[in-house]
């Protein structure tokens, strides 16, 4: 047993390239609101979303190490095979654009800690855009390479994704040593309340009452509010691209059928792990600072965002088209109630939190988050790199090719280059809904890809897995909660106001259905004749 755990140590990494990944500018965003909206309550979310991402991941480790040569019968080319060619390219194009779009985010997460948390006043974000840029560039040419410079960079992966995590933890122990944690809160907050997808959480219920007249409106906008969070959250924890780069990383590694065994155990602490200690520190920290709090460190404009929502509740959405004096009149003129919820509700930065904190930590907070951020935007912004360099090997079927794999890899970086004008204003708002629903609808496709390929006689051989009745019933279950997340997410899309994202979410909706119902009619025709 000792060898083979030093064997497991010595080996690991795919693991924390998927914890790379996933600890990114949406899980930090997500934790930073579940905190606010919901405080210790939440505390079960994400664990649970990635545990549901885990049993899949776990089923992809499977497949991809049952082949007899895995580089050969990568999971791609099994779901082209086995299940359906259509599924199969909805599955990698979902992940090149959730790579080239969200990569951007990771480079403008980059530049705000390096601005904001770290200090570094500069004349141009493009400025830190270019550093970062070629930073990532440099590490992903020595990845792409054999050996030890690969073996290298895995490590630096490592450590990053350990300084994101050892970050957020020295916060939230100096929080425990000086009181400021509720104990008891927050054991309770780890058992799961499904009540509130519909209702808000208790410690609203004094303020919501205080307001009167519009108690009603505010139950909703809680209620609504914490619904998408979570929705969200299991979005942010798993994503498509996640999916499609496991088999890439297990190869890289050398892994054969006889480490299934050690792949299991990577998932649970490269992965699993790392992202709960991370995910929980942060919705913990926040928690402490903003949850249920009128008077905490608020920014105007997040403050302004939750009052107007409850001004047009009142007055309409014309109030936007009157002067500013008169939409600051409303504001001031509001009940103070009013006011108190807006503050509570309003969504936080890291930057914000940071301050929040100095109490505690003192001066240093700042440089601690700073540093907990930008690990987590350098190193989820190489692993998007990563898996669109095997996407676009694999598209263009030159898997195995350095030239390509780096061709690819370099398209989301370029989109990093020009994140300050990409994830802001309007182009932000026009690129990145559409890249929402498309990440939204394919995940529940690879999720149907790798159920069918567990079961598909043709792709296993006689490697079918053992309990197959108990994976099923897994892969189903998680499948399902993705697919109730994904439908909603969209649903929410169709009821915007925004005819745009109305249209999007109706052909995303109408995509999926047509999808599913496809690829299990393809998957019954492949079956079919294997079986005859």
């Amino acid at each position: 047993m000792a060898l083979s755990n030093k064997k497991y140590f010595k080996n690991s990494g795919p693991g924390w390239i998927q914890a790379a990944v996933t600890l990114g500018g949406g899980t930090l965003v997500s934790s930073l609101y579940l905190g606010v909206i919901g405080g210790y309550d939440f505390l079960w979310l994400q664990p649970l979303a990635m545990l549901c991402g885990i049993i899949m991941l776990g089923a992809l480790n499977y497949i991809t190490l049952s082949q007899d040569e895995p580089k050969k019968n990568r999971p791609f080319i099994l779901a082209k095979n086995h299940v359906s060619n259509t599924l199969a390219w909805g599955w990698l194009v979902g992940a090149v654009v959730a790579n080239i779009v969200f990569c951007a985010s990771q480079f403008a997460l980059g530049t705000d800690a390096i601005q904001g948390n770290l200090g570094w006043d500069v004349s141009s974000p493009y400025i830190i855009t270019f550093i970062l840029f070629i930073v990532a560039l440099v590490l992903i040419w020595l990845f792409s390479a054999e050996g030890k410079l690969s073996e290298w960079v895995n490590n630096v992966i490592k450590v990053l994704v350990a300084t994101v995590v050892i970050s957020f933890m020295i916060v939230v122990v100096v929080l425990g040593m000086k009181g400021g944690i509720e104990w008891g809160a927050f054991f309770k907050g780890w058992i799961p309340d499904f009540s509130l997808l519909f209702n808000p959480s208790e410690s609203y219920s004094s303020f919501i009452a205080d307001t009167g007249a519009y108690s009603d409106f505010w139950k909703g906008y809680i209620a609504d509010n914490q619904r998408n969070i979570i929705i969200g959250a299991f979005g942010t924890a798993v994503g498509i691209n996640m999916t499609f780069l496991l088999p890439y990383a297990l190869m890289k590694k050398n892994w054969k059928r006889s480490d299934r065994k050690w792949s299991q155990y990577d998932l649970m602490f490269g992965l699993f792990i790392p992202f709960v200690l991370g995910a929980t520190c942060l919705v913990l920290s926040t928690a402490t600072q903003f949850h249920a709090k009128k008077n905490a460190v608020i920014s105007e404009k997040a403050y302004n965002d939750v009052l107007d929502k409850r001004l047009e509740a009142e007055h309409g959405e014309y109030i936007h088209q009157n002067s500013k004096e008169y939409l600051d009149e409303l504001r001031n003129n509001v009940g103070l109630a009013d006011k108190n919820l807006s503050i509570m509700l309003a969504k936080r930065s890291a930057t914000e939190l940071a301050t929040a904190l100095e109490p505690f930590l003192g001066k240093h907070v700042q440089l601690i988050f700073g540093i907990g951020i930008l690990a987590m935007a350098i190193s989820t912004m190489l692993i998007h790199m990563m898996i669109n360099g095997y996407a676009l090997s694999e598209a263009f079927g030159h898997y195995g090719s350095r030239k390509w794999f780096l061709i690819g890899a370099t398209i989301p970086a370029l989109s990093g280059l020009f994140s300050p004008f990409i994830w802001a204003g309007s182009v932000k708002a026009a690129i990145v809904v559409p890249a929402s629903v498309i990440a939204t609808m394919f995940l529940p496709i690879a999720y149907l890809i790798f159920i069918l390929l567990m079961n598909s006689k043709k792709a296993m051989n006689d490697q079918m897995v053992r309990r197959r009745l108990l994976w099923n019933v897994l892969m189903i279950f998680a499948t399902g909660i993705a697919s109730f997340a994904s439908v909603w997410a969209l649903i929410g899309k169709i009821n915007s106001a925004n005819p745009y994202e109305n249209m999007l979410g109706l052909v995303g909706l109408i995509a999926l259905s047509t999808l599913l119902v496809f690829g299990l009619y393809q998957f019954w025709q492949k079956e079919r004749k294997v079986l005859s």
